[in-house]
């Protein structure tokens, strides 16, 4: 899901299992909706209870503080990536019912959790910075159970990595391949602005965990390619001097634009030769929308405009 703020027009389930298959619901879908200044996770854990235990020892208490718990689901590409983590969470032993049920996990059926948290405390990743994939079908990887303690000796040097991914804010850093110089603009402050965005693109992604490669002179309709393990972005950049989010499309950038794919990302820089700032956009199927990522409540207003090249013959 995009947000895991319940089942509604703006956001569905992708992949899930039979159990989805048949109900047409999950009960993790309320994992990152607010109620008040708390988050109520659910997971399906083995038999009736969570082994509090191995996570540290509980002096047979019902439940643990203080505990990071990571959320996993299915990459569309295959795989298992990190989607969000709780921090500072409490993690009960046995399954608890709510006392009053909020009104997101009523509207889907959910009537209790396992693991309460902070609001404050809490990362749910963007949809691109999902790109971390968990051990899965090797020795000190997850299993077949919903729940990973991630304690086995095996696991320590994954744990090691989760936790600095987690200390960066869901970071990574990566090598960038470069291929081929930038071409010569005509202007030089034009070639500043652009050279600036395409910058400050690259940094974004690869601070994600994405390889960049530049097909600037490929003449593709996009600037950038970015390659997670999983993932295959098409980014087109554009930069600009000013503050103002005004930008133009060829005909040939357009063309790629409209086909609002999954895998193309529009960047736009903003004060690129002060401080440059940057959006990136994404056609969301839920919201049958072009949006702003991070930022919900902004989308992009698209003016279709008509040209020609006219020949006398």
């Amino acid at each position: 899901m995009e947000r895991y703020q319940g089942l509604r027009s703006g956001d569905h389930i992708s992949g899930g299992g039979s159990y989805v298959k048949i109900e047409g619901r999950g009960h993790e879908v309320c994992n990152f909706s607010p109620d008040k200044k708390a988050l109520h996770g659910y997971v399906q854990a083995p038999g009736k209870q969570i082994d509090i235990d191995r996570i540290a020892p509980s002096n047979d208490a019902d439940y643990i503080d203080g505990v990071t718990v990571v959320w996993t689901a299915a990459h569309p590409s295959g795989g298992t990536v990190i989607v969000g983590w709780y921090k500072d969470a409490t993690v009960f032993r046995n399954f608890q019912k709510f006392v009053k049920v909020p009104i997101a996990q009523s509207q889907n059926g959910i009537d209790g959790y396992w693991i309460t948290a902070p609001i404050a405390t809490a990362t749910l990743l963007r949809m691109d910075s999902r790109v971390f994939e968990v051990l899965r079908g090797v020795k000190g990887g997850i299993g077949q159970s919903n729940v990973w303690y991630a304690d086995s000796p095996e696991s320590a040097n994954f744990v090691k990595k989760v936790r600095v991914f987690i200390k960066a804010g869901g970071a990574a850093s990566v090598r960038r391949q470069k291929r081929g110089k930038a071409q010569d603009q005509d202007q030089e402050k034009k070639a500043k602005v652009e050279k600036t965005a395409i910058r400050t693109c690259c940094t974004h992604f690869e601070r994600l965990g994405y390889v960049v490669v530049s097909v600037e002179k490929d003449n593709a309709g996009w600037d950038l390619v970015a390659r997670s393990r999983r993932s295959s972005l098409r980014v087109e950049v554009k930069g600009l001097s000013g503050s103002a989010f005004s930008i133009e499309l060829t005909p040939n950038e357009y063309n790629a634009f409209i086909q609002q794919a999954t895998d193309y990302r529009l960047a736009v820089v903003i004060n690129a030769l002060t401080n440059p700032l940057l959006f990136i956009c994404r056609y969301s199927d839920e919201q049958a929308a072009w949006v702003v990522e991070g930022e919900d409540d902004r989308s992009l207003a698209i003016k279709v405009k008509q040209s020609a090249s006219i020949t006398c013959i």
